[in-house]
Parts: structure tokens; C-alpha cells; sequence
């Protein structure tokens, strides 16, 4: 079914002629300053690298000291730039890339080679690698990030990966927006109504209890956009969410879960769990950034998202944007078959 997706339009080479210029233009700079230096780079879709040795006397210290003028010597605003050690006389430079393209949903799958574990590929990382959340080992992914961010493209990405590569798989969307998922209710189960998909949590509770009994190992996905809509509205279902977050996946029953924030208390006591995986989006606050991933983070995320796994690795990834058209084609082609 990767016919039916978006062709990539992705382009790097104007990235490659900038890294061209800006070598040159670092080089000089820091002869300026009576470095002697080697300096090569590798161009990725959102950062440029810029790896710098040297053979004189100079430290890392004095790299650090030219903050400045290498940030003007690349065209960028010093605090866009980062530079890290990467050993004796050798530091790594990252720049974030003039020319940015969104990543396709048909160049992610394209990278990605399903194997016997359930893992559905969520993105790029900033040196190209595939980021796949393995729901085998992670269990469920929880996911926050302000309106607008990107939860519901992440979602529409997710959905789309479990039909393309997964079609066993039983796909439930409960919806408390009532608006992003309906052109997947012939194929999936969608449930938008409130009242509805509190007592749908509910019963997926009862329905643990009776596939441990039985056996039963039918893979189950549920996704459930705005947690915070749906507890507000009753909160008696926090224990269920949590009961099934904690033991849902015994009987291979995952849970992906979005709020636009963690700040209400109970929504971050449901949130605030190790042993799974989270992915954050723009947030208004550091504070709610290290309440969520327990982490400090400091860079501009834009469209992107920070993932960590059940293991505590932390990655910065690009999300593919994901078509309106391609979900109706994906979902008319499965409705045919």
C-alpha cells in the first residue's frame, strides 16, 4: 500500500552547498584566532554537523570562548548553537539546517523492516535513524504537548503504520474532540461521544480480565486523545486507565494516550509512571518538560517531539505529516479489499 502515500520531496542538496560555504567560512574564523583546524561535516535533514580537530595548544575552553563569532560565521544566532566535546582537541558543532522538508509517511516505512516484534515506527531522529516505539518492551506510549503541536498528526501516523503493517492488529479510537478520526470508522472502532467512551474504557477493563482467562491474544491498540476531557468529565475512569496502563498489555492490550498538559494533579499521577514509553511536544514550560520525561530539555522543538523510551533514552525526532487524502485512500483501499 505504499503506492497509495505521499512521494517524498525532500531535497538536501541546497544543505549540502551551505555546509560548503560554512566550512569555509569557520575555517577562516578560527585561523583568525590561530587555530589550526580540520573540519569536515555531515549534512541530516534538520542539523548540519560540524566535526572540528585541531593540532596546536588551543582547548575547548577557547572553542567555547568564540561562541559568538562561529554562530556569525554560520549564519546563525549564538544561542541556536551548540557545541559539544568530542575529545582531545576535537569538538562537534550542530546547526540547524536553512532548508527544512516535512518527512513522509511513504520515506519513514521505507527505512523500516518489520521483524517479529510489534514495532510501529514513529519517526527520524536528527541523524536520520529510524525511532520506533516497541510495544512489545514499552508496553504504551503517553504523549502531551499543547494544541496544535502535533498529537493528532502523530496519532492520524500511528493508526496509519498499524494498517499498513499490521492489519491483525484491532485498532480502537476513542475521541473525545468528536472531529479528527471519523474517516477511519469503517475499518477501525471510533467512538466519540463521551458518555460512550468512558463506558468503552470501562469495559475494556472487563475485557482484560476475560482474555487472561481464556487465552485470548488478539493484539488490541487503543488511542484515546485528551485524557484530560474524558477524566474530567468522570473521574472514576482514572482507575481504569491505570489498570490497564499497568497490566493492559498481559493480555496485549496497548494504550496510547495524549493530553495537552500535565499540570492538573491527576492527570500527572497517571502520567507520572516509569517502565513506558512518552513523547512530548511543544510545551509551555521547562518545569512541565522535567515533571513529564524527568529530563531537562532546552531546545526548540517546533513540529518536532522528544521521545523517551521505557529505558530513559532520550531523542529528539521529526514526525511524518501525514495527508488527509492518504488516510482516505489507505482506508477505502482496506475497506475494498
Amino acid at each position: 500500500m505504499l503506492n497509495l502515500l505521499n512521494n517524498p520531496t525532500f531535497d538536501n542538496e541546497r544543505n549540502i552547498l551551505n555546509a560548503d560555504l560554512f566550512v569555509n567560512n569557520l575555517k577562516n574564523t578560527l585561523k583568525g584566532f590561530k587555530f589550526n583546524t580540520k573540519i569536515t561535516y555531515d549534512v541530516y535533514r534538520r542539523i548540519t554537523v560540524y566535526h572540528i580537530c585541531w593540532n596546536d595548544d588551543k582547548t575547548y575552553n577557547d572553542i567555547l570562548k568564540l561562541k559568538r563569532e562561529i554562530a556569525l560565521s554560520l549564519g546563525i544566532r549564538s544561542e541556536e548553537l551548540e557545541i559539544k566535546k568530542a575529545g582531545d582537541n576535537q569538538v562537534e558543532i550542530m546547526v540547524p539546517n536553512m532548508k527544512l522538508e516535512p518527512l513522509t509517511l511513504k520515506e519513514l516505512l521505507s527505512e523500516f523492516k518489520k521483524d517479529s516484534l510489534f514495532k510501529i515506527p514513529l519517526g527520524l531522529d536528527e541523524h536520520d535513524k529510524l525511532v520506533s516505539l516497541d510495544l512489545d518492551k514499552d508496553k504504551n506510549l503517553l504523549v502531551t504537548g499543547v494544541t496544535g503541536t502535533g498529537k493528532t498528526n502523530l496519532f492520524n501516523s500511528i493508526i496509519m503504520n498499524l494498517l499498513i503493517n499490521y492489519s491483525d492488529t484491532k485498532i480502537i479510537i476513542l475521541d473525545s474532540q468528536s472531529i479528527n478520526y471519523n474517516t477511519y470508522s469503517s475499518i477501525c472502532e471510533v467512538v466519540d461521544d463521551e458518555e460512550e467512551i468512558i463506558k468503552r474504557i470501562k469495559s475494556l477493563r472487563h475485557e482484560f480480565e476475560k482474555r487472561i482467562k481464556s487465552g485470548n491474544k488478539e493484539r488490541v491498540v487503543v488511542l484515546i486523545d485528551e485524557i484530560y476531557e474524558i477524566i474530567n468529565n468522570d473521574p472514576s475512569v482514572k482507575d481504569d486507565i491505570n489498570y490497564l496502563l499497568e497490566l493492559g498489555s498481559m493480555a496485549n492490550i496497548n494504550l496510547i494516550v495524549a493530553t495537552d498538559s500535565i499540570v492538573d494533579e491527576e492527570i500527572y499521577k497517571l502520567f507520572n509512571r516509569d517502565n513506558t514509553s512518552k513523547l512530548s511536544f511543544y510545551l509551555t514550560t521547562r518545569g512541565e518538560y522535567h515533571m513529564f520525561l524527568g529530563k531537562v530539555v532546552s531546545e526548540k522543538l517546533n513540529n518536532d517531539g522528544i521521545y523517551l523510551d521505557a529505558e530513559n533514552n532520550m531523542s529528539k525526532i521529526s514526525i511524518p505529516l501525514i495527508d488527509d487524502k492518504e488516510i482516505e485512500k489507505i482506508v477505502q483501499k482496506i475497506s475494498t479489499k
